[in-house]
């Protein structure tokens, strides 16, 4: 008799199981790159069973291979579609991609199979809130709550949603809550921060704030000189640099002479675009873009501390405008923008300059998603363009450019040819108003004291406080907020109103003028 020939090899299924547990010990012996190859086998032998799709979208998750996880959840999900925990997991998988829709259905699915666990109700209320729907974002995070009253996430959710409804201070209540659970956590430590600048505790929200270098901050590593903390700085020299967007240095850069003030030695780092604006600026001794390997400080201060390091207690800093541009360049560009753009010289129009996106900064997950709640179409200010004689420019740069274009709306455009910030201010003085989002040109015409009207989304940015249509930062300025998160047609309505005022105005004065 012959006898049976016997494999070698362990079944398929173990086989699934050793290149799990070997990724696993890959990934804790540094080696990420053959963990990932041992995750790529074991994706081969994948059993058809959905706890082992799970087993393998939970090792993708560990690795943060998000678009992998949710796809090994999703499996999981066709044979077994019962099972909370994993649309739990395949939602977290899609809100760390990106893929919010996606998300909430997943998450919602979690909640509606399992409403006794306080985790789905969190994690979904986080999703709600990226997506604007903060009191449905409260809501679950208030069920989540009374489940466990002491959860450190639901509470740092609780206080983030509270936030953006602009009911700042009940958020400090949520965050001091959490914190009692983790001192140190950074991110509740840096939430509480905003929370207090919104909510207008500027000293007190200035010293947390500093909490973002264990947030989402990276300290530079590349600065010999020590970080100031407030040492005397007569006779020193003292390098202050750019560290977050150019709406930041923009709005911080008038603290400078505060420093020159006291006989420091200023010398300022910023990106290229920035570099000729700054040097303009009371209080800059030199600028540059890439330090100078000779160049030697006594200190170095990131831009968004020093309102810490000066003790910043309000929003009302100094004199504006506290930017400028020069003449000769206000008539080059400013003059010739505004010939092309005013129509009829004898009865010239109102000049309006309109921005309606911000930076995407699709690097930034978060910021992406933030942008989103903060831009509007072109087509949304559609209702401006009824208002008898107004010609508006295009100072609108990056991909929804494109959008004058699909709308066939009547726009100059303003920003051919600019190479930086100081073209752009030229270009301003140029236009009787500027009607932005909030991005970096609204800072650039208020710290240049010119008319700005911003429109606001509902969970406007903390220097913007919660309320009211005027800030301390920029006397210039008029705030339009939306009413609820997403309404932008009410804003418009209401600027398309004001703009109508404005022009009942300015042809009144029109007709009282001395023809020339």
């Amino acid at each position: 008799m012959t006898p049976v020939a016997t494999d070698p090899f362990p079944p398929a299924a173990n086989q699934f199981t050793a290149f799990l547990r070997a990724a696993v010990s890959l990934d804790n012996a540094g080696l990420r790159g053959e963990a990932l190859e041992a995750l790529q086998e074991a994706e081969v032998l994948l059993p058809d069973r959905p706890e082992s799709a799970f087993l393998l979208g939970g090792l993708y998750e560990r690795f943060q291979y998000w678009a992998k996880a949710a796809v090994f959840y999703g499996k999981a999900l066709q044979s077994k579609p019962e099972a909370p925990r994993v649309w739990h997991r395949l939602g977290v998988a899609h809100l760390h991609e990106g893929a919010l829709p996606e998300a909430l259905e997943a998450l919602e699915e979690a909640v509606s199979q399992a409403p006794e666990v306080p985790d789905y109700a969190t994690d979904l209320s986080m999703v709600l809130s990226r997506l604007g729907r903060f009191e449905e974002a409260l809501g679950l995070v208030r069920v989540a709550l009374t489940l466990r009253p002491a959860d450190i996430h639901a509470l740092n959710n609780a206080g983030h949603v509270l936030q953006c409804l602009n009911r700042s201070a009940e958020a400090v209540g949520f965050y001091d809550a959490a914190l009692l659970q983790s001192s140190s956590h950074p991110v509740i430590r840096f939430g509480r921060a905003t929370a207090l600048l919104k909510a207008g505790s500027f000293l007190e929200g200035w010293q947390e704030y500093e909490w973002r270098w264990q947030s989402s901050r990276m300290v530079r590593t590349d600065i010999e000189a020590p970080v100031w903390e407030g040492e005397d700085l007569q006779g020193r020299t003292i390098l202050v640099h750019h560290e977050q967007g150019y709406g930041d240095t923009l709005h911080f850069i008038r603290l400078v002479s505060l420093l020159a003030a006291r006989g420091a030695c200023v010398v300022v780092q910023v990106p290229v675009p920035l570099v000729r604006l700054m040097e303009r600026v009371e209080g800059v001794d030199r600028v540059f873009s890439v330090m100078p390997a000779e160049e030697r400080f006594d200190y170095h201060c990131p831009m968004m501390s020093l309102p810490a390091r000066l003790g910043l207690e309000s929003n009302v800093v100094g004199p504006v405008p506290y930017l400028s541009v020069p003449d000769d360049e206000i008539i080059r560009q400013g003059n010739a923008l505004r010939s092309v753009a005013q129509g009829n010289p004898a009865r010239p129009d109102f000049i309006v300059g309109l921005v309606w996106g911000g930076d995407p900064r699709p690097h930034d997950l978060r910021a992406t998603q933030t942008d989103r709640r903060r831009s509007i179409s072109l087509e949304t200010l559609e209702p401006l363009f009824s208002v008898d004689g107004i010609r508006f420019v295009s100072f609108q740069m990056g991909m929804p450019r494109h959008q004058i274009e699909v709308t066939g709306l009547p726009l100059v455009e303003g920003t051919n040819d600019i190479l930086d910030f100081q073209d752009t201010g030229a270009r301003l003085y140029g236009v009787d108003l500027l009607i932005t989002v909030d991005t970096s040109i609204a800072h650039l015409a208020g710290g240049l004291g010119l008319p700005v009207w911003m429109l606001s989304r509902a969970d406007a940015c903390w220097r913007w406080g919660e309320r009211g249509t005027q800030t301390g930062w920029y006397p210039t300025m008029r705030i339009f907020r939306q009413p609820r998160s997403g309404d932008w047609e009410s804003v418009v309505e209401t600027v398309r109103v004001a703009l109508e005022r404005l022009m009942d105005v300015y042809r009144s004065c029109q007709a009282e003028s001395p023809a020339s």
